[in-house]
Parts: C-alpha cells; sequence; structure tokens
C-alpha cells in the first residue's frame, strides 16, 4: 500500500476524525454504530428544483460530475466542494449535493463518515495538522504537538490536532497548515507560528515544502546533485527549475519515448515491458509487465489506476515525483495505457497532497493542449482520457481494490477476490493498476530499452529504486540507487547514519508495514529477494531507522495505533486483531502485562497474517511480531520498570493521603 499517503497515538485521529480532546475510536466505529434517528425524513432523493444550491457549488459539482462515466464517482470531489462552501458538512450542505448528484442524503452521510477529511461537525476554518505517525514520533512529534497546541488554545476557529502519516517524512516533525506543509519544525517555532495564524499570515514563511525558497536544512548548504552512492535515472533532472511544465520536461527529451511507444504497437510495448524485468514500485514488487499482459484484448471499455495513495508511513517518494516531475508520470500512464489498450485512466493521488494534486492537473492540462492526451495521440489510434482524482484520507485505499470502491463513489473497502481488477475492476472492466514510481520508469524503459534497464541493479531486480530514508538519520530524503546496494551505504553513506553517539537499533526496510531488521542485516543488499529471505520486505522502499534511544515498546504501540484506526473494519481478524493489539501493548507500556501476554500477542500476530481481506491487517501484524521476536527481553525489562514505576507512584499516593500522627497543640 502506498500509503496516503496516509493513527492513534494518543488520541490520534487522521484528518477529519476525533478532535483532538476527543475519546479514540477505531475507523470501524465511524457511522456503522450509531443509533437510527426516526425522526428524519425517509432516505429520499431532494427535489433539484425545489432545493436552493448555491450557484457556484452547483456548477462545481456538474463540472465534476462530468469527466466521470458515473456520477457517482464525483462524490468526493462535490463533498469537498460543499465543505469549502459551508465550512464542514451540515445537514444542509448533504442535502444541497443530494441534489445535484441525484443521490440520497443517507448515501452521502455513509461516505462522509468513512473519509477522515469530510466533517460532519464543525472544526474551525484554518486548521494546523501536527503528523505524530511513525516517522515524526521518532523525531519528538508528540512533544511538538502537545506544545503547539497549547499555545494556541486561545486561538478561534482553528482547528488544532494530532494526525496520522501525511507522506512528508523527510520534514519531520511537520504540520499542514491550511493544506501547506510546513517543517522541519522546533520548539522555537511555536510562538511565532502561533502569532502568524493569529494575525492571518501564512505561518513560518520559507518553511513550507511549497514555498519557491525551501530546502531541508541538512540539503541547504549542497547542491542538489546526486550523491556519492546514488545511481540517478529518475532522479536525474529533479531540482531542474520549471521542470513540471512541458516546456522544460520536453526540452529535457519528455515524451519521445511516447512517440517511440506508439511506433511500437501493443504488442511490442507488451514485451519490451516484460523483458525489462520492471517490478512495481508500490509494495507488492510484480513484474509490470506480466501485469498488464492480463488486461484482456477487445474493444470494451478498458482502465488504467495510477496509485498515487501514498499514505505508508515512511514513504513519501511518489509526492516528490508527482511535485517536480508530473509529466514524466503522465508520459508512463499514456504509453502503459496503450500497452494495455486502455482508454481511460486515472490518477488517484491522496487528499493531503493537495499542492501535488494541483501540479498534476496542471501539467494534465497541457499534455491535452499538445495532443499527448485525447483522441488519437499525436495522429495515432490511441486515445486516453485522464483524470486526477483526490482522495479524502483514507489509508485503506491504498489497497487496490479499496481505491477502485472509491473511484466508483463507494467507501473504500477492499473487495473478495477472485476476480481481480485485471479481468474485472474499475467499473466491471479490466483495469491495470500500477504504483507511481512504476509508470514513472516506463519511458525510461521505452526510450533506453529493455537490456539499458535490466543491465541495472540485480538478476531479479532490475533497475534502480527511489528509496525514502526517514526516522533517526541526519539526512532523511529520497535517494535514488541500484538495486543491491548494500543497506549499509543508504542508512549511514546517503542519510549520514543515527545522530552522534547513537547507533540503529532497528530498521524496517520497506516502510511501517515491513518487518523489523536489526544493525547487522544493514550489510544485505537491497532488493526484493535478499529483503525477503531476510524475513523482511522492500516493499514500498521506504526505511524507517530507530537509534537505540528510542523505546521499542513505544515504537510498536505507535505503529499499532496507525494500524487500528486505518482499518476499514470490514474483516474481523483486522478489525479486533488490531484493537486487541493496541490494547495489549497499552498494558505492556503501563507494567500490567506479564510475560505470558507477550506470547499471546505474538500469537495472535500469528492468527491475522493470512486470514484478512487485504493486507492491512498482516500489515500490523508483520513488523509488531518481529519486534516482540527479536526484542523480547527489552518488552520485559520495560514491563518490569513501569511496574516499579506504578508501585512507586501508588506509595506515594499513599503516603500523601494518610491522615497525620502529629500531636496537636496542648
Amino acid at each position: 500500500m502506498t500509503g496516503s499517503n496516509g493513527g492513534a497515538g494518543g488520541d490520534v485521529a487522521r484528518l477529519g476524525g476525533a478532535r483532538a480532546n476527543d475519546s479514540f475510536k477505531p475507523r470501524a466505529a465511524a457511522g456503522w454504530d450509531r443509533a437510527a434517528d426516526l425522526e428524519k425524513d425517509p432516505a429520499l432523493v431532494p427535489e433539484r428544483a425545489e432545493t436552493d444550491v448555491p450557484a457556484e457549488l452547483r456548477a462545481e459539482i456538474e463540472r465534476q460530475m462530468a469527466k466521470y462515466p458515473r456520477r457517482q464517482s464525483a462524490v468526493l470531489a462535490a463533498l469537498r466542494a460543499a465543505q469549502r462552501v459551508h465550512g464542514y458538512l451540515s445537514h444542509e450542505a448533504i442535502v444541497q449535493v443530494a441534489a445535484v448528484m441525484g443521490v440520497t442524503p443517507a448515501y452521502l452521510s455513509s461516505i462522509a463518515s468513512f473519509y477522515d477529511m469530510l466533517n460532519e461537525e464543525p472544526v474551525g476554518r484554518r486548521y494546523v495538522y501536527v503528523c505524530t505517525s511513525v516517522s515524526c514520533h521518532l523525531r519528538g512529534a508528540k512533544e511538538m504537538y502537545d506544545a503547539i497546541a497549547a499555545a494556541g488554545a486561545t486561538l478561534s476557529d482553528v482547528n488544532i490536532r494530532e494526525v496520522e502519516c501525511l507522506g512528508a517524512c523527510d520534514m519531520a516533525p511537520m504540520a499542514s497548515i491550511d493544506g501547506r506543509f510546513v517543517g522541519p519544525l522546533e520548539q522555537g517555532d511555536v510562538r511565532q507560528l502561533v502569532a502568524d495564524l493569529s494575525s492571518g499570515r501564512a505561518p513560518l514563511p520559507g518553511r513550507g515544502l511549497s514555498d519557491s525558497d525551501f530546502r531541508l536544512p541538512w540539503n541547504a548548504d549542497e547542491a542538489s546533485s546526486a550523491r556519492d552512492g546514488e545511481h540517478r535515472l529518475l532522479l536525474e533532472d529533479i531540482d531542474t527549475p520549471g521542470l513540471a511544465t512541458l516546456a522544460i520536461y520536453e526540452r529535457r527529451g519528455g515524451y519521445k519515448a511516447l512517440r517511440k511507444a506508439l511506433k511500437l504497437g501493443p504488442e511490442k510495448l507488451l514485451r519490451e515491458l516484460e523483458a525489462s524485468g520492471l517490478r512495481g514500485r508500490g509494495g507488492a514488487g510484480f513484474s509490470m509487465g506480466k501485469k498488464a499482459s492480463f488486461i484482456p484484448k477487445g474493444t470494451m471499455d478498458k482502465y488504467l489506476c495510477a496509485n498515487a495513495d501514498e499514505s505508508e508511513p515512511g514513504t513519501f517518494k511518489d509526492r516528490l515525483l508527482m511535485q517536480k516531475d508530473p509529466h514524466r508520470l503522465i508520459e508512463g500512464i499514456i504509453i502503459a495505457a496503450a500497452a494495455a489498450g486502455a482508454n481511460r485512466a486515472f490518477i488517484y493521488i491522496r487528499g493531503e497532497y493537495e499542492y501535488q494534486a494541483g501540479i498534476l492537473d496542471r501539467a494534465v492540462a497541457e499534455a491535452y493542449r499538445k495532443g499527448y492526451l485525447g483522441d488519437r495521440i499525436l495522429g495515432s489510434d490511441h486515445s486516453l482520457e485522464l483524470v486526477v482524482h483526490r482522495g479524502a484520507g483514507a489509508y485503506i485505499c491504498g489497497e487496490e481494490s479499496a481505491l477502485l470502491d472509491s473511484l466508483e463513489g463507494e467507501r473504500g473497502n477492499p473487495r473478495l477476490k477472485p476476480p481481480f481488477p485485471a479481468l474485472q475492476g474499475l467499473y466491471q472492466g479490466p483495469t491495470l493498476i500500477n504504483n507511481v514510481e512504476t509508470l514513472a520508469n516506463v519511458p525510461l524503459v521505452i526510450e533506453k530499452g529493455a537490456d539499458s534497464f535490466r543491465s541495472l541493479g540485480t538478476e531479479r531486480s532490475p533497475g534502480t529504486k527511489v528509496v525514502s530514508v526517514s526516522g533517526n538519520v541526519r539526512r532523511p530524503g529520497n535517494y535514488e540507487v541500484e538495486m543491491g546496494i548494500p543497506a549499509r551505504e543508504i542508512v549511514y553513506g546517503l542519510a549520514g547514519g543515527p545522530p552522534p553517539g547513537r547507533s540503529v537499533k532497528c530498521w524496517f526496510p520497506g516502510g511501517s508495514s515491513a518487518p523489523v531488521l536489526l544493525e547487522r542485516d544493514l550489510d544485505l543488499p537491497y532488493d526484493f529477494e535478499t529483503m525477503a529471505e531476510a524475513g523482511s520486505m522492500l516493499g514500498s522502499g521506504g526505511i524507517i531507522v530507530v537509534d537505540d534511544s528510542v523505546p521499542i515498546v513505544s515504537v510498536a504501540l505507535r505503529l499499532a495505533k496507525f494500524y487500528r484506526h486505518e482499518s476499514c473494519g470490514k474483516c474481523t481478524p483486522c478489525r479486533e486483531g488490531t484493537n486487541w493489539t493496541v490494547k495489549m501493548l497499552e498494558r505492556v507500556d503501563s507494567g500490567e502485562a506479564t510475560p505470558m501476554d507477550l506470547e499471546i500477542v505474538a500469537q495472535v500476530q500469528q492468527n491475522i497474517i493470512g486470514n484478512c481481506l487485504c493486507v492491512l491487517g498482516d500489515s500490523m501484524a508483520m513488523p509488531v511480531g518481529s519486534m516482540v521476536e527479536k526484542f523480547r527481553d527489552e518488552f520485559e525489562r520495560h514491563i518490569e520498570l513501569a511496574r516499579e514505576r506504578a508501585d512507586v507512584a501508588l506509595a506515594e499516593s499513599a503516603v500523601e493521603l494518610a491522615p497525620s500522627t502529629a500531636l496537636g497543640p496542648a
């Protein structure tokens, strides 16, 4: 899963869920357990002519519906438009959207209750969402949130809260302030941040990802060229000024691969992609060419979905590619669609990536104007319509079948398989789903040839990989390396290793869902096969480093809370297993558990793996199980120390509450 972009540390909720002072509820509890209101009118479609809808809102909803074969696909865009107009999704707002779309308010409420960025109660027109997910947690995000919340307590109409991973782990600790990613934050920034909010200014100028002069502090005095140990293909021109525009992209050789691909034709394209050995860069690592070959031939509508829902904690590579080189993704989509015979394509981008979605919208419009999209592209027989589709905050939508349900206008629940998307996917038609980085590699494969691509990396893991490194390292960021490079060269050579005086305790090789490995495993080659043989996985390519200053119990608990919150609740092993794991780890953290409880925790993780509708439950069970297995002694010590602290605190309370035995005056 990507995931995202993408928990519940303390009372954490992702965008649009419980506010900071509310008690935490897992996602599964949102909506389904509410008692029916028998006083409400029956669920009927409001009369369009009798419903007063602001003209601008009506026009925006109709514009969005026109993009899709099915009007319900525009539901997230319609609800977000109504939320912008009304401030939140009031009953009036829901009825207005229902009237324009020709659906029931009940349907819209069921959608709004699922997605975290949709608010059914007033939460404030402005917001400061502080990420406290795994990578930010490792860099003091909880303390940062507490300081901002305390200093901003008197601000009116500003919603300050903790949220889950925003896909900006390289900026940790960070916050999304009215959609603008700001970081890395320091305690000294708090007063200025609150003062800027109070005065209506954009907080901390120059510190936002979208600011023209933004640079990460550890890169501020260095050139943007590749570091020793990198092998840049996708990132070769990434910092070229204006690369996001069509003119500069074409000047750098953009869309030449498309012209070559259209001359080759679908059959030769498929053979070239399969011969390259290009494997999916989103998590599963399946052959991209083989996956495309599963799409049946014929004249029916076929679809391609670019999975840009990058929500996996520790992963932020797709954000960079879309933000700085959007036309490479678009060119890859057009070529992949030509190979699979798809005539409609969608980029499903996580809702939190507002800035990147705007860049994609402009790039798609440029491609249409130049004839790279639309009917008979560059005079060929290939036609393609492309839509940028924004999510609304749900990690589960990174799972391919949940993504399809969400794109169709439903709650993002995973589907039973088979049938698989290649045969029966979006709108029940054949569908190819690929990750952003995977598709961005396609123009390279076609332009330079399969043999050139295979000449890099290893035999079974060819090419390069963009690796996102975060957590306890000196230079978090994205680094493009040749597959098979020792992981130590990535963590120490490129990312600078842990802070001075610290060492690596453990690391996640492929995002938060990968089982952890130890410091000695850093000497292993970083490729799909070796990571699997070591008992983990390369996954999304997000390396999260945990140093020896961090209690392992806090990492396991923070991770479990993320997956508990992100569970859609559809299947029992995931819904109950994630919730139960959090409760047991809380007992461990407080000292209430026993060593026997650790055996039960480990056993429950094994019972979750392989028994869920999708891999979300496994994504918690695998890393948590690996931490219990590899750090059993530390878990037991944590229980004993926590119990001793609790006993001391109880004794001190008893002394304070005991009646005085001193004699009074004679």
